[in-house]
């Protein structure tokens, strides 16, 4: 739904489909996904890639930040914080970038939706400057949103995903070299930092 509304801001995609990773579980678990097995890691990029086309020259240079949302999939709350917080940025830079058609036809109906937006996020408490400060957020730098690494747990409402722990599935906190990197939930993140230099 935002890659539809906000198609200049944010790319949605699978750690399936761009790293190869199988899924996580059971035919049982994450029915939703219909006709696959287990559970897909979903994550998206929020960018402003009008400005910052990908591949070009400012998009290489633009700060990156990661934002996960649970590697307990039962520790519910950072899902609902990192997607409510995207939906924040994402709105407010769509509002702030209104009036943008310039054609003579849609420029009163652009200048009024406009308004719309910004009346709506000043009841949602955000005045002009925060939105004008959110926006900017959106327009200066990567943001890398994983809102439920662990979506097996996360779908089962479960700490660990299968019998592991993937917090602890790292090198820097497990040194058994016969357990590191056994999670999906782990290995997504790790390949999301290969791509990445985040701050």
């Amino acid at each position: 739904l935002w890659e539809n509304e906000y198609p200049q801001l944010i790319r949605v995609t699978t750690a399936q489909e761009r790293y190869g990773l199988p899924r996580a579980g059971l035919d049982t678990d994450c029915a939703f996904e219909v006709g696959e097995v287990g559970c897909s890691i979903f994550f998206f990029t929020i960018q402003d890639f009008f400005t910052h086309p990908e591949g070009s020259r400012s998009a290489l240079i633009l700060p990156e930040v990661f934002w996960s949302g649970t590697m307990h999939g039962s520790e519910t709350i950072g899902v609902t914080v990192v997607m409510e917080s995207a939906a924040l940025l994402l709105e407010a830079a769509s509002c702030e970038s209104k009036p943008r058609v310039i054609t003579s036809e849609s420029w009163s109906k652009e200048v009024l939706e406009a308004m719309r937006c910004r009346d709506q996020l000043r009841k949602k408490g955000i005045d002009d400057q925060r939105r004008r400060w959110l926006a900017r957020l959106v327009s200066t730098r990567r943001i890398v949103v994983v809102p439920a690494p662990n979506s097996l747990g996360f779908y089962r409402n479960e700490m660990t995903e299968g019998a592991h722990d993937p917090e602890e599935d790292f090198p820097s906190i497990n040194y058994d070299e016969t357990y590191c990197m056994e999670t999906i939930a782990a290995r997504t993140v790790n390949e999301i930092f290969r791509e990445h230099m985040f701050q």
